[in-house]
């Protein structure tokens, strides 16, 4: 039978679609592997850094408190540490600065070339006093050293140191007399100042006479007996100054500044070292915290 006359297709392998072509699986690509290490994480570094500063800084700033809890000399006696004395400094400070507020003079300062003015008197008193000495002592100035040298030169400090402690002992009495003008109160003047004053003024005096007798003797000696003015007028005029350099010393003691202000000296002066190293540790503990 014809397979057509039955009504039915015959099925054959031309007629079937061509078949779809399997296309490769994809190919998964493997990490490709570095022979170089891995970078380590380099965030701690500078955290490591920073704890070890901020170490040093703590360790710099506690020693700067130990160094303030040192015992030092205290003015008024015995010893306190250094912060504490720091204290009793700004507490003096404070009552000077609010005497000042109120009108008070007394605590003012002379300026600093007339506060070293007694020194130089020193120097001078002792300069003519040895020449005084030496030739009591018969010092033969060709061949100085000698016993007799030695005698003059110790009788001069003597004679030169003890008078100066008088007269400065004497200026710091009418110091601690002074009022809120800045002068000594006459009326209000104790027993004691006054004998100081009086003493002064016999050492002032004795000063000067010991002063005209020597150098009345050496212009006599160089000149003769015929200078008989130069003779007075050179004494004198020595003496003069003699008087009024020793005087000064008085007066500079007494008017330069107070007793609460050379107090807050010395005060500043015991704390000097350990508050200086102590601040230098505090700098470099900031300079280590802002880095």
């Amino acid at each position: 039978m014809n397979p057509e006359a039955n009504g039915t297709q015959q099925v054959t392998t031309a007629n079937l679609p061509a078949p779809l072509e399997a296309s490769p699986p994809p190919m998964i690509r493997e990490p490709v592997l570095d022979g170089r290490a891995p970078a380590p994480d380099s965030s701690a570094e500078p955290d490591r850094a920073d704890r070890a500063r901020r170490r040093r800084s703590d360790r710099q700033l506690a020693q700067a408190d130990h160094v303030m809890k040192t015992r030092v000399k205290h003015p008024d006696g015995g010893e306190r540490t250094a912060a504490d004395t720091q204290a009793d400094e700004d507490d003096q400070r404070e009552r000077i600065n609010q005497e000042r507020e109120e009108g008070s003079r007394k605590h003012d300062r002379l300026p600093r070339w007339q506060r070293e003015i007694p020194k130089f008197v020193l120097v001078f008193d002792f300069v003519l006093l040895l020449y005084f000495f030496a030739g009591i002592t018969n010092v033969y100035w060709q061949s100085p050293l000698s016993m007799n040298l030695a005698f003059a030169i110790a009788l001069a400090a003597m004679v030169t140191v003890l008078s100066y402690g008088f007269l400065a002992f004497t200026g710091h009495r009418w110091r601690s007399q002074k009022d809120d003008r800045g002068l000594p109160a006459f009326d209000e003047v104790d027993g004691l100042t006054k004998a100081a004053s009086v003493a002064a003024m016999a050492v002032i005096g004795v000063l000067a006479v010991l002063m005209y007798l020597r150098m009345h003797t050496e212009v006599i000696d160089a000149l003769g007996t015929q200078a008989a003015q130069t003779a007075l007028v050179i004494p004198l005029a020595v003496a003069v100054v003699s008087a009024v350099a020793n005087f000064l010393v008085v007066g500079i003691h007494a008017v330069d500044g107070s007793d609460e202000v050379h107090r807050m000296e010395k005060l500043a002066a015991a704390t000097r070292r350990p508050s200086r190293r102590a601040h230098q540790l505090r700098q470099r503990a900031a300079q280590q915290a802002h880095r």
